[in-house]
């Protein structure tokens, strides 16, 4: 149903059809066996694809987590590549090709941080030579190459694959969600989100003798900017509106049945291609709504979650929340790491001081480990003890989904029934 109402342009076919004659030369099934984890210290020995940003920050988090250990690192930049070897604190082999990291023995995990268009080409690689796969969110550029992943993992049941929505690791977050689920707002009808922040968005690009051509980038602009054009990115949605869609399909335990927006190129006139501002209105079923906007000429907003029900209200960022009765105070609840505080005393004080009254959601000690490492250990894990991922490939495609769909409904200016 979903590829009868999807109007693929040209780049989208192409993109979707090499790929699926690239699935042809996948290796046959009796290499789809889980790659070895040293059998002496259980050690997972863990291959990064992207050493930018994000990748940078996986790096520093997976350094620490036990029992993992970086072997392998490639990016095709290689100011990012010495960069994220020296992050990496394990003398990694560096690569500038992907599928040579992926063929190396010493390689039992695959870690993908690149631009979102590579994340299917990259996953599916690994998948066919028998390597667990942790791919970045949005789990790939298009409903097609999502499918396909879907589909390889099935028919590799042995293999962990996991998707990077690490907020789903936060304390605040899981404490949320449980309060949702456990009637603590009566029924959730409504759901705002917004992400605004007040820049173009850009990185700098350096004056260096570099040519990204044969990876299929025109020029270093294009390579470190790639969240700015279509070729290689889904925009303000996928790098933003991915986190937040993914936890209210958590709270309504669904995803949309229907999606409309609008988004626009409207004050940043700088070449980009993507949007520089969105406003998304999801419909789910009952008749329960979401609505998703976000900036980038203002960030007074930031990052906030608004979770309306019946009986309550939730407030929240990625760390703290507020939490609000329709019609009398909650008692003092612990659990899951996180604490909600009665607003009454001196948390009465610090929220008048923040000109709002509600009781305070917040974790139990400062010293909280970031939720990018949680989500790694966490995957190290699952593939030690054989564990199924929270944020497994179905919880990654139906975000994706969720995001994809949204960025054709703006496109083409119409109301899309998932």
């Amino acid at each position: 149903m979903i590829k009868d109402k999807m109007k693929l342009s040209r780049r989208t076919f192409l993109e979707t059809t090499s790929l699926s004659a690239a699935g042809l030369m996948l290796a046959s099934p009796d290499r789809f066996a889980a790659g070895s984890v040293d059998g002496t210290n259980g050690r997972v020995n863990v291959g990064v694809v992207g050493a930018g940003a994000q990748g940078g920050s996986l790096i520093r988090s997976l350094a620490t987590v036990p029992n993992a250990k970086i072997t392998a690192m490639c990016d095709i930049f290689e100011p990012n590549l010495k960069k994220g070897a020296t992050l990496a604190a394990s003398d990694p082999k560096q690569l500038g090709d992907y599928r040579k990291l992926i063929e190396s023995k010493d390689v039992d995990a695959v870690v993908i941080a690149t631009p979102l268009h590579l994340h299917a080409d990259v996953a599916l690689a690994a998948l066919a030579a028998g390597k667990h796969v942790f791919v970045e969110k949005t789990m790939a550029y298009s409903v097609n190459q999502c499918e396909q992943i879907v589909r390889a993992a099935k028919d590799r049941p042995s293999l962990v694959v996991q998707v990077g929505h690490q907020h789903r690791h936060d304390p605040v977050i899981r404490k949320v969600v449980n309060m949702c689920h456990g009637g603590a707002l009566g029924t959730v009808t409504h759901i705002r989100c917004s992400w605004h922040r007040n820049g173009n968005w850009r990185r700098p690009v350096p004056k260096i003798n570099f040519d990204p051509s044969p990876w299929g980038y025109p020029d270093l602009e294009h390579l470190i900017n790639w969240r700015m054009y279509k070729r290689y990115s889904q925009g303000l949605m996928a790098e933003l509106g991915s986190h937040m869609i993914e936890i209210v399909n958590l709270i309504y335990q669904s995803i949309p049945s229907a999606v409309a927006g609008m988004g626009g190129i409207d004050y940043w006139k700088d070449g980009r291609e993507t949007y520089d501002n969105v406003a998304v209105v999801y419909s789910y079923p009952a008749g329960r709504k979401a609505i998703f906007t976000s900036t980038t000429t203002n960030a007074h907003d930031g990052e906030k979650i608004e979770i309306m029900g019946t009986e309550g209200t939730i407030e929240m960022g990625w760390n703290q929340a507020l939490y609000f009765r329709e019609k009398e105070a909650p008692e003092l609840v612990k659990a899951d790491g996180a604490t909600v505080i009665t607003a009454t005393g001196e948390t009465m004080k610090a929220a008048q001081q923040s000109q709002t009254q509600g009781a305070k959601v917040e974790t139990q000690t400062r010293e909280r480990a970031s939720a990018i490492y949680k989500e790694l250990e966490s995957f190290v894990s699952c593939i030690r003890d054989g564990k199924k991922p929270d944020v497994d490939v179905h919880v990654g495609r139906n975000a994706a989904l969720s995001i994809l769909l949204a960025n054709q409904a703006m496109e083409e200016g119409r109301v899309i029934r998932f």
